[in-house]
C-alpha cells in the first residue's frame, strides 16, 4: 500500500507538471511565430524531466549532460537568426537530440547514444514504452475521483446538484426582476448573449485538444522513460526479446520509487544442462575480392586525379575545347563527383568492418589500397571544391551553393578520420563521427550562411558589376544589412532598394507580434530599415 501510495502521488505530480507544460505550449506556440518561445519551452520541460527523474537519475555534469549543449544553442538560433531553411530542419533536429538525450540519460550505461542501438531505443521507447502510457492520464483522474467520492461525499455532491438546479428558476425571476428595477443591471445582462456569442467554439475546442494533446503526449514519454515494460529473453534457443507486464517491479536504490527496468537478463544457464547459447556468425566478406575490387577502382581513381592535376593544378585548363568555358567545365561534373565520393565512403566503411581481415599479409595490403581510395578521394573532393567555386564566380553565391562547399569540407573531415582509424584499430569511427557531425550542424547554424551569401555577391558585384537582387530580397533579414552597404555605396542600382522593399513589406507592423515571436535578426532588420529613404513602388 505504502509504495501504491508512492507511485500514485508521483503520477499525480508528473501529470499536473504535463498539463502546464502543454498549457506553456499552447500559450507560447498557438498563433505564434517562433522565436523567444522555443528556448523557453525548452528550458521548462527540461525542469520538469530533471524534477520527474530525480529519484533514478543523479543530476551533475556528466557526458549525457554535455548534449544540452547543442539542444540549447540550435533552441537559441529561433532567437538570434530568420534562416527559414535551418528553422525547418531544427524543428527536427532539436526533438531528435532531446530523444537522445532523455533516453541515454536513463539508460546509461546500457546504451550509448552515438551507436546503432540507439535509434532501435528511440523506435522501443516511442512505440513500446510512451504508447503504453497514452490512456494512463486518463484512468489515472478516473481513479483519483472515484477515490475521493465516497459514500458520504457522494451524497454531498448530488445534494449540492440538487441546490443548484432549484436556484436555476428562482435565479431567472430574481435577476428579470433585478434588471427591471435598475437600468445598468439590465444592460449588463443584454451583454451576455453577445459576449457567448463572440467565444468561437471550434477554436476552443481546437485550443482544448491542442493543450490535452501536448501534455499526454509529455506524460506519456516522462512515464514511459520512468517505468519503460520489462523485456525478457525466455530461453537460450529463442534469443528474440518477449514484453512482459508479470511481475514486481524492482525498487531503485536510493529511491522510495519502484523502477521497472527496460532489459532483465535471463538467467545464466547451466553448462551441464543447457544447449549452448545462439550466436549468429558474422558474415565477412572475402578479402581476395576485395583486394581485386579496390585494384581494379584504384587504378580509375588514379587516372581520373592524373587529370584532376593536368586540369586544375598544371595549367592544363587552357586545353580545353573552344566551345566549353570554365564554369560548363565546373558545372558538369560537380555532382557526379560528390556521388563518387558518397559511393567511396560507402566502400570504405564495408571494408573496414565486413570484410575478413585474418590473414596479416592481406590486412596490410587491403590497408593501403584503402588509403590510396581515401587520398583519390581527396583529391575528388579538392576538384569538386574548385569546381563549385569556379561556378560561384560565374553564376554568383547562393544558399544551396555555401551548403555544398559546407558539405564537401565536412566529408574531408569525415575522410581523414578513417585514414587514422585504417592504422588505428582501437578508434571507434561512430563515436567520432557522431560529435563531428552535431558539431558541424551548430556551426552552420552560427555562420549565417544567407549573411554569407550576401556579403559574397556585394563584393563579387564589385569585381563584376553583376548581382542577382531579386534572389537577395528573398533572404531572410540576416541579409539587410548587406542590401543597405549595396545600396548606400550604389544608389543608382535600383535593384538594392527594390529587395530592401521587400524586406520591409515582410516585417510585421507594430502590435501584430507577440513577445514570445521574439527574433533578433528580426528586430535589428527594423531598426536598420527605419534609417534607410526607400522610394515606393508606384
Amino acid at each position: 500500500m505504502l509504495m501504491d501510495a508512492s507511485i500514485g502521488k508521483k503520477q499525480a505530480g508528473v501529470l499536473i507538471g504535463a498539463f502546464l507544460c502543454g498549457c506553456l505550449h499552447h500559450l507560447l506556440f498557438y498563433n505564434h511565430a517562433w522565436g523567444l518561445s522555443f528556448p523557453i519551452f525548452m528550458i521548462v520541460f527540461y525542469v520538469f524531466f530533471y524534477w520527474s527523474v530525480k529519484e533514478q537519475v543523479e543530476i551533475r555534469f556528466n557526458a549525457p549532460m554535455m548534449l544540452l549543449i547543442p539542444i540549447v544553442l540550435l533552441s537559441l538560433t529561433y532567437v538570434t537568426f530568420a534562416n527559414e531553411t535551418f528553422s525547418v530542419l531544427n524543428a527536427l533536429a532539436i526533438p531528435c537530440l532531446v530523444l537522445v538525450h532523455t533516453i541515454w540519460t536513463m539508460r546509461k550505461p546500457a546504451i550509448r547514444w552515438y551507436d546503432g542501438s540507439m535509434v532501435l531505443a528511440i523506435l522501443e521507447q516511442i512505440f513500446v514504452h510512451t504508447m503504453r502510457h497514452v490512456p494512463t492520464p486518463v484512468i489515472a483522474i478516473y481513479r483519483g475521483i472515484s477515490q475521493k467520492m465516497k459514500v458520504d461525499r457522494s451524497k454531498q455532491v448530488w445534494k449540492v446538484l440538487a441546490g443548484i438546479v432549484i436556484s436555476l428558476p428562482i435565479v431567472l425571476v430574481v435577476g428579470a426582476l433585478l434588471a427591471s428595477a435598475d437600468t445598468m443591471f439590465d444592460r449588463l445582462l443584454s451583454q451576455l448573449p453577445r459576449l457567448l456569442g463572440d467565444l468561437n467554439m471550434g477554436e476552443s475546442i481546437f485550443r482544448a485538444i491542442w493543450i490535452i494533446f501536448m501534455a499526454s503526449a509529455i506524460f506519456a514519454y516522462v512515464w514511459g522513460l520512468l517505468f519503460p515494460l520489462v523485456r525478457k529473453v525466455r530461453n537460450a534457443q529463442d534469443p528474440i526479446a518477449h514484453w512482459e507486464l508479470e511481475g514486481q517491479p524492482t525498487s531503485h536504490t536510493g529511491s522510495g520509487l519502484p523502477l521497472e527496468p527496460a532489459f532483465e537478463a535471463p538467467a545464466a544457464p547451466d553448462p551441464l544442462t543447457s544447449p549452448a547459447p545462439y550466436a549468429p556468425k558474422k558474415i565477412r566478406m572475402d578479402a581476395t575480392v576485395i583486394t581485386t575490387f579496390l585494384l581494379i577502382l584504384n587504378a580509375v581513381y588514379v587516372l581520373f586525379a592524373f587529370i584532376q592535376f593536368s586540369y586544375f593544378f598544371g595549367g592544363g585548363l587552357a586545353s580545353l575545347p573552344d566551345e566549353m568555358t570554365y564554369a560548363d567545365y565546373a558545372r558538369r561534373g560537380f555532382a557526379e563527383l560528390v556521388v563518387v565520393t558518397v559511393i567511396n565512403f560507402t566502400v570504405l566503411m564495408a571494408t573496414l568492418h565486413g570484410t575478413d581481415r585474418s590473414s596479416r599479409l592481406m590486412d596490410r595490403f587491403l590497408r593501403v589500397l584503402l588509403a590510396v581510395l581515401i587520398g583519390c578521394t581527396g583529391v575528388m573532393l579538392c576538384s569538386a571544391f574548385m569546381r563549385m567555386a569556379m561556378y560561384e564566380r560565374a553564376y554568383g553565391f547562393s544558399e544551396t551553393r555555401l551548403l555544398v562547399d559546407v558539405f564537401i569540407v565536412f566529408l574531408s573531415v569525415l575522410f581523414v578520420i578513417a585514414l587514422v582509424k585504417l592504422w588505428n584499430d582501437s578508434l571507434k569511427l561512430m563515436k567520432p563521427y557522431a560529435i563531428i557531425a552535431i558539431v558541424a550542424y551548430v556551426i552552420v547554424n552560427y555562420m549565417q550562411v544567407e549573411g554569407i551569401v550576401a556579403s559574397n555577391n556585394v563584393k563579387r558585384f564589385e569585381t563584376t558589376g553583376s548581382i542577382d537582387t531579386d534572389y537577395l530580397g528573398s533572404l531572410s533579414f540576416d541579409a539587410v544589412p548587406y542590401l543597405i552597404e549595396l545600396k548606400l555605396n550604389h544608389p543608382e542600382l535600383d535593384g538594392a532598394d527594390k529587395a530592401l522593399q521587400r524586406m520591409k513589406r515582410r516585417l510585421p507592423l507594430p502590435g501584430e507580434t507577440s513577445w514570445v515571436s521574439f527574433n533578433l535578426s528580426e528586430w535589428r532588420a527594423a531598426r536598420a530599415l527605419q534609417n534607410i529613404p526607400l522610394t515606393e513602388e508606384r
